[in-house]
């Protein structure tokens, strides 16, 4: 049975691996009959175009836009918040544990602003305020060794202004 096998599979493989002799026949087909006739185009280089009279914008959209961006930035400067990164290092449901991390935090971080915070059903211990992510990153490797599960997330941080 076995040799009755490779005596059928034997002359496929030999056949199926037979190298094919390559075509020799060079194609042509015309396709002229297929292509567009576009009107011929002559590159002329447009000449600048010059004013007789210099030409002023008028109209209140420029006081328009200028009020506007004033008031965004009055507007800002009374939030007194910024863009800014802060390090998680607490989210949970439970609440007891989540006052004694904040209590710890402040023992061991006293010169950084801590945050708890509750949103329904979690509470949250953030912790720094940092205007630049690498200052945070570099933050968050020193404390991944006592919160292996922080992380730095992207909020709005308070502006402290040279008197504060």
């Amino acid at each position: 049975m076995r040799f009755c096998r490779l005596i059928f599979l034997f002359p496929v493989l030999v056949l199926a691996c037979k190298v094919s002799k390559p075509v020799n026949r060079a194609y042509n087909e015309d396709l002229s009959v297929y292509r567009l006739e576009l009107p011929k185009v002559i590159d002329v280089a447009p000449l600048p175009k010059t004013f007789k009279e210099s030409v002023e914008l008028y109209g209140h959209i420029t006081k328009e836009i200028d009020s506007i961006s004033h008031l965004m930035v009055a507007q800002n400067k009374k939030l007194n918040l910024r863009d800014g990164f802060v390090i998680q290092v607490y989210s949970n449901t439970n609440r007891d544990e989540a006052l004694d991390i904040h209590n710890y935090c402040q023992d061991i971080f006293p010169e950084l602003l801590i945050n708890l915070t509750y949103n329904q059903p979690n509470y949250r211990i953030k912790i720094g305020a940092f205007h630049e992510k690498l200052t945070a990153t570099r933050f968050l490797n020193d404390i991944k060794m006592t919160f292996p599960k922080s992380i730095v997330i992207a909020e709005k941080i308070p502006i402290i202004g040279p008197d504060e």
